[in-house]
């Protein structure tokens, strides 16, 4: 018998698709999920462990109230898609550390760098591929979903790839360099992407974060926390076009940021891009700043509590956006843990639809 049936119940997977679904199409104006980390097995570096681990934490997920489809995280760091273009791997026995060194110091370096195939099995794709497949053959299910490994955009990745420093300091001494490096980084990330759609069957439903769901036939989930680091012009010159090249080969755009990119709204909004979804951190970026995507692009919030004094828990501060910029904003509360005020909150905004 497929087990996440058996968990789940049938009636309220579909109810949770169907939901899922209104709300990327602009229906439902807001989501909640509660995500746990009980049966912890990300970032653990053993696979038929992960696999194990998974198992039992899909079991815990399926108590929790709010919407929560079933899916496996292929965690292995920030590093996934660096990884393919070499480097020195070190750090990770703790499962929250590793690191990357720089395969390339200069950008003339980056660009003689070849990647290893997207399929290698050594490296991160197939390996979450593999848990994903166990998983999925332990529960005897067709319900399943993939995170993918960490996709972390074309700036995040090329900064990985290259020294960080000298990849910007390259944008102003040889821009054209640039372009042609995050080009060649670009079409890696579209093999990348596209091979773990072929593998799992299109079974997609986001990046390891954050914890919305998200399916591959609407879009790509993806990092870009480099763009803190720029300058408004800086990010339309080098970054909106590896947006663009990615909505073009992937779909529409999730975007993770959790720095400061409030400067960069204006630039977003005016691009025409497709950007279906954006996490921002309160007070890094403010609700206010985002006000010319409110149109076209969901929230998901979080707050870094220690950074400010208004709000005492993230709880509060979600209710504060509902009642102050809930008609304006659509948004998806992806939470972290499970708590009574947590399912309190579901309650609340489950009720409100």
């Amino acid at each position: 018998m497929d087990r996440l049936v058996e968990w789940y119940g049938q009636q309220r997977l579909t109810r949770h698709m169907q939901r899922m679904r209104q709300f990327w199409a602009g229906h439902k104006r807001h989501i909640v999920s509660i995500t746990t980390g009980k049966h912890g097995y990300r970032q653990i570096f053993d696979d038929a462990k992960m696999a194990e681990l998974a198992v039992l934490n899909l079991r815990e997920q399926a108590t929790l109230p709010g919407l929560n489809l079933p899916a496996v995280f292929a965690d292995y760091g920030t590093i996934s898609t660096a990884r393919y273009f070499g480097g020195n791997v070190k750090g990770g026995s703790d499962g929250v550390s590793i690191y990357i060194e720089p395969a390339a110091q200069s950008i003339d370096e980056a660009m003689a760098l070849t990647p290893r195939p997207v399929d290698d099995l050594e490296m991160d794709a197939a390996r979450g591929v593999g848990v994903f497949r166990r998983v999925q053959k332990a529960l005897q299910t067709d319900h399943l979903w993939l995170r993918t490994p960490d996709m972390q955009g074309t700036l995040n990745t090329a900064g990985l790839v290259m020294n960080q420093e000298e990849l910007m300091m390259a944008m102003y001494a040889e821009p054209q360099k640039v372009h042609a490096f995050l080009e060649k980084v670009g079409a890696f990330l579209v093999d990348y992407a596209l091979y773990l759609r072929r593998q799992t069957g299109g079974r997609i439903c986001g990046n390891i974060w954050p914890y919305t769901f998200f399916p591959a036939d609407i879009g790509v989930a993806l990092t870009e926390d480099l763009m803190p680091l720029l300058s408004a012009e800086q990010y339309r010159e080098f970054g909106i076009p590896t947006l663009r090249r990615m909505q073009q080969a992937l779909g529409a755009l999730h975007i993770h940021c959790c720095g400061d990119w409030g400067r960069h709204v204006a630039n977003l909004a005016a691009s025409g891009l497709d950007i279906r979804c954006a996490e921002f951190h309160h007070p890094a970026t403010r609700i206010e700043e985002l006000e010319p995507l409110a149109d076209t692009t969901a929230l998901v919030p979080y707050i870094i509590l220690h950074k400010q004094n208004r709000f005492k828990t993230a709880l509060e501060y979600y209710r504060y956006l509902l009642k102050e910029h809930g008609r304006r904003f659509r948004f998806w509360f992806a939470l972290c843990e499970d708590s009574p005020e947590a399912r309190e909150f579901v309650r609340q905004v489950e009720g409100s639809h």
